[in-house]
């Protein structure tokens, strides 16, 4: 799936802003990230692993490609987010596709804005981060089978 976009010969490899304010985006979500890791080093190896194995395989594939492929507007994003949430659902389970199916619309209405490939891949590394420092143990508490 990660090298379809490759062999697609109509699609291009989106153009990296290069403007000041995102560099400065960029530049205060790592420093969010760094600070999150130095506060609790023991989340490091998951952060590194779903910087690498999820966020950018996954923005790259379903944002960058699948939903540009589709097209503009919320129906590509719907589509797209439809299809993320399902392979979540087959891979992990039915409450992995109900937790990932909102961000996922997120993430397509962000990129859809920008065109911004490094910050949709910083802020969903971010927000699984997040997640799993602070949100996971409660979910786990009010609802046990979303976790």
């Amino acid at each position: 799936m990660l090298f379809l976009p490759l062999l697609d010969r109509g699609w291009r490899i989106p153009a990296l802003p290069r403007s000041r304010s995102r560099h400065l985006i960029w530049a205060v979500l790592l420093i969010s990230g760094i600070a999150l890791l130095v506060w609790r080093p023991s989340d490091t190896p998951f952060a590194v692993a779903t910087l690498l194995m999820a966020a950018i395989p996954e923005e790259w594939f379903f944002r960058a490609y699948f939903m540009t492929r589709l097209g503009n507007g919320w129906r590509a994003n719907l589509i797209a987010t439809l299809l993320f949430s399902l392979l979540h659902g087959l891979t992990q389970g039915l409450p992995a596709a109900i937790r990932v199916f909102a961000p996922s619309l997120v993430f397509g209405w962000l990129y859809q804005r920008t065109r911004d490939l490094p910050l949709l891949v910083l802020v969903h590394a971010l927000s699984n981060i997040l997640y799993v420092m602070f949100l996971a143990g409660y979910v786990a508490t009010w609802a046990p089978g979303l976790r």
